[in-house]
């Protein structure tokens, strides 16, 4: 168990001491592609709605049967599976965790719509981390790779108060690593794989998504 500070404010994460080029570094920063920029630039940090489709969501069976115990938490993980599912992502500010939260419906066919959400945030001391609900999350690593943006994870932790419990890699979802890569100005592709040390993969997702709203 693991003492910890808790989020910093939204007032300190939407204002010019955090960005992401910070958390890249310089040339990473520079390295991606100009829309990728402005969509996480610090001027950013307003409501935005995505849609688009999903070519794929792939859950093995481990992962379909964690997806349904994640419910308990808040359904931070896709429920079902299947190929060309269209999806809405809407983006905004949530002041209570002080980040920005990613709210995912999924429109999988004759199913009644999947809502998946997580907020990504700041810890003093952690650094950057994505919420999905009761206390649980993982920290991340973001970075630059052929001109797209990575997000992946490195450990999993439940927190409560001011304490966490890191939980042990084989006992997690397994290495987490989300990509947005730009196609053209506008459109992205938004790429999810989700792989355990022992189970291999167990979830993939691949879509590509525009935005509907300014941002």
């Amino acid at each position: 168990m693991e003492n910890i500070n808790p989020p910093i404010t939204t007032q300190n994460l939407f204002d010019d001491s955090f960005n992401y080029p910070d958390l890249l570094g310089k040339q990473a920063w520079q390295n991606l592609h100009p829309a990728i920029q402005k969509r996480f630039s610090v001027k950013a940090h307003e409501a935005v709605t995505y849609k688009g489709e999903m070519s794929q969501v792939f859950a093995s069976f481990t992962g379909k049967v964690l997806a349904q115990v994640c419910r308990i938490i808040g359904t931070p993980l896709a429920l079902h599976t299947g190929k060309n599912i269209p999806v809405e992502v809407k983006v905004y500010p949530n002041n209570k965790l002080g980040g920005m939260t990613w709210d995912r419906f999924y429109h999988f066919s004759k199913k009644a719509v999947n809502r998946v959400k997580s907020t990504k945030c700041l810890q003093e001391n952690t650094g950057l981390v994505e919420m999905v609900g009761c206390g649980f999350g993982m920290e991340l690593n973001a970075f630059e790779k052929e001109s797209a943006i990575y997000f992946e994870s490195t450990r999993f932790f439940w927190q409560m108060g001011k304490f966490k419990i890191i939980i042990p890699d084989l006992l997690s979802p397994g290495k987490t690593v989300v990509s947005q890569k730009a196609l053209n100005d506008k459109q992205f592709r938004f790429r999810l794989d989700v792989t355990h040390a022992l189970l291999g993969k167990v979830f993939k997702q691949v879509g590509i998504f525009e935005a509907v709203t300014p941002n």
